[in-house]
């Protein structure tokens, strides 16, 4: 692939520019030297993947695939939500824009101090409680509204935070800062099951019982309808539930009651957010490639990935306030074309890899290797033209110029070196081009998978991780129990042993015959054999009183010693 540029004919021809919102693309960097003739190699692509978006926005049923026992066998809704015609019974802009009036004013009756607890106290903390697109698209336009100080920089009655993780220590870390007699979480969940989302729920409720509280008027829940979080929700009394589609991807569920209700709390134009949604969307529905920027990005991605197998990219914001958008971009890229197999079931193990962060913070992480290193990288750049203020700077004349400097530099030194680039350029971080800049990539995402005939709405491998860990936790607290039950007996015999001694011992499992199931019952007997040894007086309440547990390591595994205490 030759990568000669010619900079006069870049810049007169390898740009898109919407004048209504501003939005620019640069893509003089991708090095399409002959643009006609590569868009007319992609003719076939292009008309397959606007049949495509017609197809999904008439509600067809494209998320499937030929394994059945992977195919999810529906609708997908996002793109609907922010149409301005009524296609699919139900859904469209207007529609959205109705549903969050209706959040917007149960919110602001919270933020008000109308809405108080049954004490009379006004809420002054809301937890957000949710993971993958239930944390990422919130976090992302909150981040992107206030910066990352939002509870300093923000002004609002009350305070926001978000918890996705189930690490106990950040979970202990947070309730410290919170008053939880006036606090709300707000567990977002469309299935209703999430295992992070439904164990940080369950642990804040306990500390709500301890205190007396009642556990309805600290939580809203986000949900599909009829989920056991929606039911939960309705016995519990919870001050609200509120409702996402079923036909609703998580990682595309920003534009839904997934991000309409922590908005209305950051008081966030959400109607402007979708509204830039769609202006986006109508531009990426255009049907001649130079004039829709989603199917150029998508063109150069897929003749890049097929010409030189480039299947990273690289996103640097060069603003703070978008430092939170590739880590958006690397669940929607990675969980949507991170495929196994093709609609058909057809074995193809392909993946786009995406990482990033704050140019120019992490130029000194990435950009050494992807201008002189190994030669795998797309870069893309984002960029807000305007700024509210600016500082004087020696060396650039402002603060602003010498960002823009680095920018500019960086993209010339990917010339120099022949490395691939693409540049989007917005007004500012406005909500309106906020939702221009996501749904931007949310079309790019779809017609890439249209290109490479895999199904980019589903995630079975995220299934996968699941199950393995419902079999990892049901296992383990089988062998606890049967560790709890062996030692109830005061004059039980010291264990000595490793992984395999103890399923003999305490779950009177054969391991002579090899297999994959008793490989993993090693795996985890090991690990939980350690995690005692580690936290036995901190997360084993039915084995802290009976045994003492030591751990070496011998001919290269490890060892455990288990006394009941009355032996030691």
């Amino acid at each position: 692939m030759s990568f000669d540029l010619c900079f006069h004919d870049a810049l007169t021809e390898d740009v898109f520019f919407d004048s209504d919102s501003g939005f620019t693309m640069n893509y003089y960097g991708a090095k399409l030297l002959n643009k006609k003739k590569v868009f007319n190699e992609f003719r076939y692509n292009v008309k397959h993947a606007l049949e495509y978006i017609k197809r999904i926005e008439n509600g067809e049923l494209v998320n499937s695939t030929g394994v059945l026992e992977e195919s999810e066998n529906r609708a997908v809704d996002h793109f609907n939500l922010r149409m301005e015609e009524e296609v699919v019974k139900g859904k469209s802009l207007q529609k959205s824009i109705e549903v969050y009036n209706d959040i917007q004013e149960k919110v602001e009756e919270i933020l008000s101090g109308k809405k108080t607890t049954s004490k009379g106290l006004k809420y002054t903390d809301i937890v957000f409680n949710g993971i993958g697109g239930s944390f990422l698209g919130p976090y992302m336009m909150i981040v992107s509204q206030y910066g990352a100080d939002f509870n300093f920089t923000s002004n609002l009655p009350v305070k926001l935070h978000f918890i996705s993780n189930t690490d106990p220590t950040s979970f202990a870390l947070l309730l410290s800062e919170l008053k939880i007699e006036t606090t709300i979480l707000v567990s977002i969940s469309k299935s209703g099951t999430t295992a992070e989302t439904v164990g940080n729920m369950f642990a804040f409720n306990k500390e709500l019982e301890k205190k007396n509280l009642e556990i309805g008027e600290h939580n809203i829940g986000i949900t599909t309808r009829d989920s056991w979080l929606h039911k939960y929700g309705l016995a519990n009394k919870y001050l609200y539930t509120f409702h996402v589609e079923n036909e609703t991807g998580g990682r595309v569920s920003v534009c839904s009651a997934v991000g309409m209700v922590p908005m209305a709390f950051a008081r966030i134009n959400f109607i402007e957010f979708i509204k830039g949604q769609s202006h986006m969307d109508k531009l990426t529905r255009m049907e001649d490639p130079e004039k829709n920027p989603a199917m150029i990005v998508a063109i150069i991605l897929q003749k890049i990935t097929l010409e030189s197998n480039h299947q990273n990219v690289v996103v640097l914001s060069y603003t703070d306030f978008l430092r939170e958008y590739s880590h958006y971009l690397q669940q929607l890229y990675c969980e949507s074309l991170g495929k196994e197999y093709d609609i058909n079931g057809l074995l193809i193990n392909h993946g786009q890899t995406v990482y990033g962060g704050v140019g120019t913070s992490e130029q000194h992480s990435f950009i050494q290797q992807i201008q002189k290193g190994i030669h795998n990288v797309i870069a893309r750049f984002i960029y807000c033209r305007k700024r509210t203020t600016d500082y004087e700077n020696q060396k650039a004349g402002t603060m602003g110029r010498q960002l823009l400097g680095f920018l500019k530099g960086t993209e010339s030194a990917l010339i120099r070196n022949n490395r691939p680039f693409i540049t989007c350029t917005v007004e500012s971080n406005s909500p309106f081009n906020m939702g221009m800049l996501i749904a931007l990539e949310e079309r790019v995402v779809a017609f890439l998978g249209a290109f490479r005939n895999l199904n980019p709405f589903d995630q079975p491998g995220v299934q996968d991780g699941k199950l393995a860990s419902d079999f990892f936790n049901k296992f383990s607290k089988e062998l606890i129990e049967s560790i709890a039950k062996f030692f109830a007996d005061p004059k039980a015999e010291s264990f000595t042993g490793g992984a395999n001694e103890a399923l003999i011992q305490f779950m009177k499992i054969d391991t002579v015959q090899s297999s994959d199931i008793l490989n993993q019952q090693l795996i985890i007997a090991d690990t939980i054999l350690s995690d005692i040894e580690a936290n036995l007086f901190v997360s084993y309440p039915q084995l802290k009183d009976l045994i003492s547990v030591s751990r070496s390591f011998d001919n290269s595994r490890f060892v455990y010693v288990i006394h009941h205490k009355d032996q030691n």
